[in-house]
């Protein structure tokens, strides 16, 4: 029997709940999956194999939306790849390819001129064996203890005013905009996307947002505890050169101090002027556990040019 490719619709979902089970032998958060694919206001187009009337593979699509200086694409990051025991019978590497190919066939159709991931070394080498990845190089990642930051610092962030809750106020659409105008790409920073992954179910983030004495917004940062690290998940400045930074990294420090944790982690592309600032505020550079690595669909994708100007961030994971 042959197999079949197609994309995924809602339709499927009980089978591909029942496929996760098989595939990993425990159960996936239906709210997760509703929150993943049904509730993403950039939705990504996502694929399936067929077996007769079974599914027995599936890659699926976790959209977004590109931003930058010039324009906006619609995005998607793979997520949930997965086959069914029974297709270790059927080849499971051809299999696994097929579906894999049938994925960036299916967004190419949809306007996607590239995906990203942030594979493991493992999955790094057969997805670029595999599937085209082309690495744009490790991840870099700093990370600086979480001691109490020195008083000249808290006594001139009374100029400014970090909030902190769950939620970024009204006045982040405006830094939005002026992120999404920067040269390069991006994903979606618009306040109604970020209101919606900060929404996940079973995650908790806390949002320290920068103002001035205008409640403008100079940056935010969203922090994510796991284990006894403070994930510094986003992290984004209206100006990375000013002051503004500093004084941003030393509230989040001094808040989330008392919490268990003991370091602040950020991830972001290597050679960038945020990396050496964050050198500069004490940061030291991490060993990097995973590999940005993009796959081109759309053969006019340039991405030599393009590779330098990524700016990516924790939050560009569906998992971390």
């Amino acid at each position: 029997m042959r197999i079949q490719l197609r994309p995924a619709t809602p339709a499927d979902r009980p089978a591909l709940l029942d496929l996760f089970r098989s595939a990993f032998e425990a159960s996936a958060d239906a709210a997760d999956w509703a929150w993943k694919y049904d509730a993403n206001p950039n939705p990504g187009v996502s694929a399936l194999a067929l077996l007769g009337d079974r599914v027995v593979g599936f890659y699926g699509g976790f959209g977004t939306r590109y931003r930058g200086a010039e324009g906006n694409l619609p995005g998607v990051s793979a997520v949930d790849v997965m086959t069914h025991p029974d297709a270790r019978a059927l080849s499971h590497r051809a299999l696994f390819q097929d579906l894999g190919e049938a994925y960036c066939r299916f967004n190419l159709e949809a306007g996607v001129p590239f995906y990203f991931g942030f594979p493991h070394e493992r999955h790094r080498r057969l997805g670029e064996r595999l599937l085209g990845y082309r690495s744009a190089g490790p991840a870099g990642e700093w990370t600086r203890p979480l001691s109490s930051p020195p008083l000249l610092g808290r006594l001139r962030r009374r100029l400014l005013r970090v909030s902190t809750g769950d939620a970024l106020s009204p006045a982040h659409a405006a830094l939005a905009e002026a992120l999404h105008a920067r040269p390069g790409w991006r994903t979606d920073r618009s306040l109604a996307t970020l209101s919606w992954r900060l929404a996940r179910p079973g995650a908790r983030y806390r949002v320290h947002e920068l103002r001035d004495t205008r409640g403008r917004s100079s940056g935010y940062a969203v922090v994510r505890t796991v284990g006894e690290r403070a994930l510094a998940v986003d992290l984004q400045l209206a100006d990375e050169e000013s002051a503004a930074l500093a004084y941003l990294v030393d509230a989040v420090s001094e808040a989330e101090r008392g919490r268990g944790t003991t370091c602040l982690v950020v991830r972001a592309p290597r050679d960038t002027r945020l990396g050496t600032r964050l050198l500069e505020l004490g940061f030291s550079r991490a060993a990097p556990t995973t590999h940005f690595e993009v796959r081109p669909l759309d053969p006019a994708f340039d991405l030599a040019r393009a590779a330098p100007a990524f700016d990516y961030r924790f939050l560009d994971h569906d998992i971390f």
